[in-house]
């Protein structure tokens, strides 16, 4: 163990020194190495919290704290209030932020491209393989997934994600978070004591979701299943639906889901536990020209 303890804290001191984030200031902008990780980070969700950035980051929240005054007092990021819970600040970039979020982009491509130009593809290649095989082998201690039934809070969270998920990745309007949240509070008004509503969490936050809620006699749908982007390929889909379909063989006949026919992964998942597509039809409701899908399974 002893060897392999050095070798890395060998490594970490060459690359640092290479990357350059021993230096006071990061690639020579007025940020340091930790200011310039938050603009990144507040640059890449449309909506992200002091809170996420404390967990995601882990600065001391009142390092961080001071840190987004001075972002805030250099017109850097504005605060808004979350649409679901006021006492919520969400960060944004202002048009000063993203512009300096566009140069540190253009420094760091620009430092890496240097760093690598005298490569042949084959060392870059290499290069790259090799950063990724560190990733995934880290990334199994730091990721470790766990599932359990929903908390307080937890519902308001799911609406929140939701929403700002698909505006990101399908630019869906708002009528899809309304859709959203008349769901739940169909829910809340008309819960079964079969219904259940499962959690994934990784380092206790919140990574995925997935609702069984009982539609009829005999009859269940699948609800509100997601998955955050940095945490898929890790099997969380999966492992929430296997939940969910475990648990419906003991109490219907016939378990139901609707999804979007653009949805290539989730449908690829629902196909592997057997479902069937039984149904489509056009939404134009969230965006134009969508196509909703309805998926069946028989237990």
């Amino acid at each position: 163990m002893e060897q392999y303890i050095d070798i890395i804290r060998d490594f970490n001191r060459y690359y640092t020194n290479a990357l350059g984030l021993l230096n006071t200031r990061f690639l020579d902008s007025k940020y340091s190495l930790t200011e310039a990780r938050l603009i990144f980070e507040i640059g890449q969700e449309s909506q992200c919290t002091a809170s996420q950035l404390a967990n995601l980051l882990d600065i001391d929240k009142g390092y961080l704290s001071r840190t987004l005054k001075k972002f805030e007092q250099n017109g850097l990021i504005t605060r808004t209030k979350n649409k679901l819970d006021s006492r919520i600040l969400n960060l944004h970039l202002t048009k000063r932020g993203k512009q300096a979020l566009s140069q540190l982009n253009k420094a760091s491509r620009r430092e890496i491209s240097d760093m690598i130009a005298y490569c042949s593809d084959t060392d870059r290649s290499n290069l790259v393989s090799s950063m990724d095989t560190i990733r995934k082998i880290l990334s199994q201690t730091e990721m470790a997934v766990s599932i359990r039934e929903k908390n307080i809070g937890d519902l308001g969270y799911i609406i929140y994600r939701h929403a700002i998920l698909y505006a990101n990745e399908f630019d869906f309007n708002e009528s899809f978070e309304e859709y959203v949240i008349q769901g739940i509070s169909d829910y809340l008004k008309n819960r079964s004591s079969l219904d259940k509503i499962w959690i994934a969490e990784c380092n206790h936050q919140l990574v995925g979701a997935v609702a069984l809620l009982q539609v009829g006699r005999e009859k269940g749908q699948i609800r509100w299943l997601y998955t955050e982007p940095k945490y898929r390929n890790l099997g969380i889909g999966k492992n929430l639906l296997s939940k969910a379909i475990e648990y419906g063989q003991n109490h219907y006949s016939q378990i139901s889901l609707w999804t979007l026919n653009h949805l290539h992964a989730a449908r690829n998942l629902y196909k592997r536990f057997h479902f069937v597509c039984t149904e489509s039809k056009r939404n134009d409701n969230w965006n134009t020209g969508l196509i909703e899908e309805k998926w069946e399974l028989y237990l």
